[in-house]
């Protein structure tokens, strides 16, 4: 992917825009969301900010591109690869406690679900059974695992996501870790804006300077 280039017209959707200039100045945690259709740069946006984050930020830098990821239930790979990148990240010490803590908050939920647990069944396929769950359960189990890595800032940047999910993982996350900071974006529009996220939807954006109270970027 060429550098990318806070100059070329075809961002300046994002970086032009006077919500962006606000969320990027802020010093309270921020939390941004992009909606715009595919080739209008929100990817390589993305992936700017992952960079930039590993080399200038001092928290844990979290990143999932669900455009790469073309296949259902993107949603599942998503919190999957939070967890491998919270694990990978932690001491080895830590690790083994933070992958049981999240398989120990969805077994609950896999026992109530299923009735085909064999005791003879072999560990993989157990754990497999394990982690095929409800969006809702491992949007718990993951925030069961941040509690026990005991880490209390993020820099999440995920990309392609859909509106249910987006707000779910916004929702669970801040509460989780209430100082991170999140860049997400989708193809689809939000029809509401959760509470202390700024919204930019692309051909929709605030241009001017003036004051104004729409969380929808028109005024």
């Amino acid at each position: 992917m060429s550098p990318f280039d806070l100059n070329n017209p075809n961002f300046f959707w994002i970086t032009r825009n006077m919500d962006f200039t606000k969320w990027e100045s802020a010093d309270t945690p921020r939390a941004l969301f992009l909606s715009a259709s595919d080739g209008h740069g929100t990817t390589e946006f993305c992936s700017h900010t992952v960079d930039l984050a590993k080399k200038e930020s001092n928290c844990t830098v979290l990143y999932f591109f669900c455009s790469s990821a073309k296949q259902p239930r993107c949603s599942t790979i998503l919190i999957h690869s939070l967890l491998r990148q919270i694990v990978g990240g932690s001491s080895d010490e830590n690790s083994n406690s933070i992958a049981a803590a999240f398989l120990n908050t969805l077994m609950g939920g896999h026992i109530q679900r299923s009735s085909d647990i064999r005791e003879d069944d072999p560990l993989d396929k157990t754990v497999r059974k394990i982690l095929d769950a409800p969006d809702d359960e491992l949007l718990e189990a993951l925030t069961e695992a941040i509690k026990k890595a005991g880490i209390q800032e993020f820099s999440i940047i995920v990309d392609g996501l859909d509106e249910n999910t987006a707000s779910g993982l916004f929702g669970i996350l801040r509460k989780a870790a209430p100082k991170s900071t999140f860049l997400l974006t989708s193809q689809h529009p939000l029809e509401t804006t959760p509470y202390g996220m700024t919204y930019i939807e692309y051909d929709k954006e605030r241009k001017g300077l003036h004051t104004c109270h729409s969380s929808r970027g028109s005024c």
